[in-house]
């Protein structure tokens, strides 16, 4: 769908802002810190985003869990993991470049070897090790959705209806349960969010139903994850499900390098606006400085896209089902 990259971009731009202007805590307490206060938003609507494109492409590759969960596996892993692990790299070469800066006052940096193998399988909120990049944990809740996606895949594409329709409320519903930050159960009900989008967009459910579910998950949300959450994710599903509108280029553009733009906007970008922040008195100069974050950051997310991401991406597009025809229950929109 064309409306999906582009709301990629936006989401990931939000999460830059929010990280340069706000989390970063550079900027004295003034307008440009506040503009980034909702920023972190991005991160709930990626969570819809992938809750929508996962099984879709997995309905469409006619994905069965006995046959395909292998294929399933390679296809995310080799899509996600060699930006991710560049990045990794990048982190601790930035983070031990940084502390040789004149004017370094942080603390020394002391990676270990254990905290690095963590991060090779998400692990580190699990073993007590602190993340090299603040954005990593998002991955980790991503990848604990992936392997509880090719396990209920069955559930939310069955041929009975209202089998597929319980399969995304018991999901909502279980992401009542309270969990730390660091599970995947804190989060379902935005990802039954995007699932219940899912289902619309290639017919498993009919308008009704899913104007049912986004109030139902909207509802769930809002008690689990709070109001702003709920507003941003049912946003994010509707702007999914009816968005038809021409989207300029330059949205395409943030939109297709967006997983690059995350991973390296923290250890690129933020240690612009740390140097430019010393010099930035002022609201106009706070701007600028954070542009000039932004556009760093982009410049290093084109170069990762150009010869890590998008080699990634043909590398997973090479692996497929078995089974190469979709669900008999409807045709696929196109």
């Amino acid at each position: 769908m064309a409306i999906v990259e582009p709301l990629r971009g936006l989401a990931a731009l939000a999460v830059c802002w929010y990280h340069f202007t706000t989390a970063a805590s550079v900027f004295p307490p003034g307008p440009v810190r506040r503009s980034g206060t909702y920023g972190w938003l991005g991160v709930e609507c990626f969570f819809v985003i992938s809750a929508f494109v996962i099984p879709l492409s997995m309905y469409r590759g006619g994905f069965e869990l006995r046959t395909g969960w292998r294929t399933f596996l390679a296809k995310r892993v080799t899509r996600l993991d060699p930006p991710y692990l560049v990045a990794v790299a990048a982190s601790v070469v930035l983070l031990y470049a940084s502390a040789r800066a004149p004017g370094f006052a942080g603390r020394p940096p002391a990676v270990s070897v254990r905290q690095l193998l963590a991060h090779l399988g998400y692990l580190n909120a699990f073993l007590g090790y602190g993340w090299l990049n603040p954005v990593f944990w998002t991955l980790a809740i991503e990848f604990q959705f992936y392997l509880l996606i090719a396990l209920v895949y069955a559930g939310i594409a069955a041929r009975d209806a209202w089998a597929r329709v319980a399969a995304v409320v018991g999901l909502g519903a279980l992401g009542l349960a309270p969990t730390p930050e660091a599970y995947v159960v804190h989060f379902l009900t935005i990802f039954a969010l995007g699932i219940a989008t899912f289902q619309h967009h290639v017919g498993l459910i009919g308008a009704r139903t899913y104007a049912a579910l986004l109030l139902l998950l909207a509802a769930l949300s809002a008690v689990a994850l709070g109001p702003a959450v709920a507003a941003a994710a049912v946003a994010t599903a509707l702007v999914i499900a009816f968005g038809r509108v021409r989207v300029p280029r330059v949205l395409q553009f943030f939109g297709t390098i967006s997983y690059s733009l995350y991973l390296l906007h923290v250890p690129v970008g933020t240690r612009v606006v740390s140097l430019g922040g010393r010099v930035a008195h002022g609201a106009a100069a706070q701007v600028v400085v954070t542009l000039g974050a932004l556009a760093v950051s982009v410049g290093a997310a084109s170069l990762m896209y150009r010869w890590v991401e998008r080699p990634a991406r043909l590398w997973s597009a090479s692996f497929r089902y078995q089974l190469q025809q979709p669900s008999p229950l409807t045709k696929v929109p196109t």
